[in-house]
């Protein structure tokens, strides 16, 4: 790694000979991607190198980079990218602001000059020219530059913090801007009843690019995917099994063979780094994810029997238009387009002549009759093939591998097209954008003109009027409704494909309306009996005293899905994270048998997810064994209070805890992941003697108010 990590050169130098000596390294440094070249403004993929409030597909000179700073702007954005792995879509962030203060100030960009004021008004110019989020990232990656130069010793500065305050988490905030930014990342109702409608529709009132559409919004709906990992599902994404469920009257851990239970899930890759892996889904949405795939493989069938013709063999492919002749046999001229794929029977006999030789000029095929066979043909065929085949040429995803055999939304050119003849010999996939068209009014440039026309939504197609709605809306509606409705926090996480979990709050956006419901719901359980036979109850305890506080908060309870939680939020917040099941302070009553049968459900859950992860970690799928590790620790605790709570010596009413042999907190975790040990908590003896013995204790000091 040391041979890609620039170091500034012991010998004192001037600033000028460093960044000339910084630049030079980058140059010989490996491109970031085949279609980039150092030298030019735009490199694929990546980055233009443009003024700050310039469009990235502006081609203009005169909008470029200052020819004083583009050079370094350049190297520091492929050298940031290479060793600290930052996007170039964010480098180039503070590089704009700096270029158009200087430009400004001094008519050109002087790196070895600036000084602390450039940066603060950077910072201030970013307010202006950005939403508050996103001037907080710019203010950061200021930072970073001039961090940068400072380590290079290009500039003799103090350290800089980032003025720009980080605005508040919108997604946490229950005030009514916030309630209206959470309602914008939900999907509009009426366009997914909508969608609803038309999916529901036969098969043959639907054109291919509706069942494209209707098909891909209901496996988003189905699981909660980014809608760029649609396109890496195969035909065969759907995996279903039966599962046994638990025998009651074994206190839930022998499997029933008279009870079995069919699951459905969907093979996805995460592009994040999270590989393959199956996501189960509702059973209320399996018959729609079954009818979603079966009408994709059905669309997707001649694109992939091509790719599969093209794969196995080097002859040319006899899809269903080619003319059933010899290879080495001349053609006449409806014959090389059936064998193009060109179908010229939708045509009229003017129509299809003027198209034809359109067609055929494209692909500098001859337009005369006999000058061509199949051999020729096939050599323009496979020339014409996407980048990578027989593999679809994805921009992100990792690396993944989808062989266009089998990819899930394989189509031909211009299937979508409805002025234009589908060209069955040539293979195409949609892309994000092709579905974002669909479900929001856009204006896209006419190929050849200087002009945009209106492209119209499957809404406005089928009648519906303008409704719009994004892809990722329907990622945030499932993770809302999950959190809505209590799915565990690390469940939730491993369902959406995060690594971490507290990423999960930024797609809650329940209502003001909603928490307070909860909230109201939860303090009219907190106080009162467990049940009328119970011999066991609790209150709600309102110390006046900080002695009060250390003696009597231990009597006020929380209610949870299995039971109650006796911790006391004032002393400290929960380390489990809602971990119920494996924390010392959770505690379930004898006798409830709701949540006893709820505790016996999660556990039969619990055993069906320990399999896949125990699966998982045979295939080495990515941070697997710290889900089985956690995994198995729940079902052992799961186990034991099942077995107390099914013991007839113990009388209904009373509360019961498993105290574990090691308490693990998310905390201790993440120490243990950083390889350094928490600090144990050193208990108060003096005050703990004077506690048990108040008599110790002076007179002048036995008071309620104890500081």
């Amino acid at each position: 790694m040391d041979n890609l990590i620039y170091f500034p050169s012991d010998k004192v130098q001037s600033p000028y000979s460093e960044i000339k000596r910084f630049i030079d390294f980058v140059k010989q440094l490996s491109e970031l991607n085949e279609d980039i070249k150092f030298d030019e403004n735009y490199w694929k993929g990546e980055v233009n190198f443009v003024k700050t409030g310039i469009s990235s597909k502006d081609r203009s000179p005169e909008n470029l980079l200052h020819h004083s700073i583009i050079e370094f702007a350049k190297a520091y954005v492929k050298y940031q990218r290479i060793k600290s792995k930052l996007r170039t879509t964010d480098t180039i962030l503070s590089i704009r602001a700096i270029e158009q203060i200087c430009l400004d100030r001094y008519g050109e960009v002087d790196l070895t000059k600036l000084v602390i004021a450039d940066f603060d008004l950077a910072a201030e110019n970013t307010k202006v020219n950005y939403k508050a989020s996103s001037a907080y990232h710019v203010g950061r990656q200021l930072k970073i530059l001039l961090d940068f130069l400072r380590q290079l010793k290009i500039v003799a500065l103090p350290e800089w913090k980032n003025p720009i305050k980080k605005p508040a988490d919108k997604s946490i905030v229950l005030d009514e801007e916030s309630e209206e930014h959470r309602a914008s990342k939900l999907p509009d109702e009426d366009a997914i009843f909508a969608l609803a409608d038309i999916f529901s529709r036969k098969d043959s009132e639907l054109s291919d690019r509706d069942i494209f559409v209707t098909s891909a919004v209901s496996l988003l709906l189905a699981a909660p995917e980014r809608a760029s990992e649609l396109f890496f599902l195969k035909h065969n994404c759907i995996h279903e099994e039966e599962v046994q469920t638990l025998s009651k009257s074994s206190l839930g851990l022998v499997a029933d063979a008279s009870n079995i239970e069919k699951v459905l899930g969907i093979r996805w890759y995460a592009q994040k780094n999270y590989g393959y892996d199956i996501k189960y889904i509702p059973s209320v949405m399996i018959p729609t994810v079954k009818r979603a795939v079966e009408r994709l493989i059905k669309m997707s069938e001649k694109p992939r029997h091509l790719a599969y013709l093209l794969e196995i063999s080097d002859k040319f492919p006899r899809h269903d238009l080619c003319p059933k002749v010899p290879d080495d046999q001349l053609l006449k001229r409806s014959e090389v387009l059936l064998a193009m794929g060109f179908d010229v029977s939708q045509y009229n006999d003017s129509q299809a002549n003027d198209s034809g030789k359109v067609f055929l000029n494209a692909r500098d095929i001859p337009i005369s009759d006999y000058e061509v066979c199949l051999n020729d043909l096939n050599i323009l065929l496979r020339n014409r093939l996407p980048k990578d085949f027989p593999y679809v040429p994805f921009q992100t995803g990792n690396g993944v591998k989808v062989k266009w055999s089998e990819a899930l939304f394989a189509c031909f050119v211009h299937q979508f097209n409805k002025s234009k003849s589908t060209i069955f010999s040539e293979l195409w996939m949609p892309k994000i954008g092709t579905l974002n068209e669909d479900l929001s009014p856009t204006r896209k440039k006419l190929r050849g003109k200087n002009e945009l026309s209106n492209r119209q939504t499957i809404f406005q197609r089928w009648g519906y009027g303008d409704h719009s709605i994004t892809t990722h809306q329907f990622r945030h509606l499932l993770n809302t409704i999950a959190n809505t409705n209590g799915m565990d926090s690390m469940l939730l996480a491993k369902w959406s494909g995060r690594a971490d979990m507290k990423q999960n709050r930024v797609y809650d956006h329940t209502s003001v309306e909603d928490r307070n419901f909860s909230l109201i719901e939860m303090q009219k359980n907190e106080v009162g009996t467990v049940n009328t036979d119970s011999t066991f109850t609790f209150q709600i305890a309102t110390p006046r005293t900080l002695q009060e506080l250390n003696t009597k908060t231990t009597l006020s309870m929380h209610t949870t899905e299995f039971g109650f939680c006796t911790h006391s939020y004032i002393d400290e917040p929960c380390l489990k994270y809602r971990n119920c099941l494996n924390c010392t302070e959770h505690v379930c009553i004898k006798g409830d048998e709701e949540k006893k049968k709820r505790l016996q459900d999660r556990l039969r859950k619990e055993k069906i997810l320990w399999a896949k992860d125990k699966e998982s970690v045979s295939k080495n799928v990515s941070g697997a064994a710290v889900w089985l590790e956690t995994r198995e620790l729940t079902i052992k605790r799961c186990e034991k209070m099942i077995a107390l709570l099914h013991d007839p010596n113990i009388p209904d009413g009373t509360p019961l805890s498993i105290p574990p042999s090691e308490d693990v907190t998310h905390l201790d975790l993440a120490y243990q992941k950083a390889g350094r040990k928490r600090i144990p908590v050193i208990e108060n003896t003096q005050r703990k003697k004077i506690e048990d013995e108040p008599h110790l204790l002076s007179p002048a000091l036995q008071m309620d108010l104890w500081i």
